[in-house]
């Protein structure tokens, strides 16, 4: 594809219904009817007196990737919940051998990185940056 046949400019406005309908008429109206932006191009490239290109064809848009603060957050969320894992783990193998469970002090521990997990969670649906802990 020549370099100059590459769009890389965006340029949107806003219409109300009837300018919508107005334009998809007048698009349609066309001996090679074109769609809403096409006719946008072509009657701006018209009125700036700029020779009209062909109508493009539909392109598909390159997969969006995650951001560096999603993967960020999740990375966070991963690692507390191998850390609360671990601990259930270990609350499971003292229950066994022990016949109880953990003193509080062990369980508040636990119930504080199930909170900081949940919150991470939360921040990571929320799409927000998560807090340090």
């Amino acid at each position: 594809m020549a370099e100059n046949t590459v769009r890389e400019i965006i340029v949107s406005f806003r219409l109300n219904a009837m300018e919508a309908a107005h334009v998809d008429a007048a698009g349609a109206a066309l001996s090679t009817p074109r769609r809403r932006a096409d006719f946008a191009r072509l009657a701006t490239l018209s009125a700036a007196r700029q020779k009209a290109p062909p109508p493009s064809k539909p392109a598909r848009l390159p997969v969006r990737r995650k951001s560096t603060a999603d993967i960020e957050a999740l990375a966070r969320v991963l690692a507390a919940l191998g850390k609360v894992g671990s601990n259930v783990n270990q609350l499971a193998r003292v229950a066994n051998q022990q016949g109880a469970l953990p003193t509080e002090t062990i369980l508040r521990g636990i119930a504080d990185e199930v909170a900081v997990t949940r919150n991470l969670v939360t921040a990571a649906l929320a799409g927000e940056a998560p807090d340090g802990d």
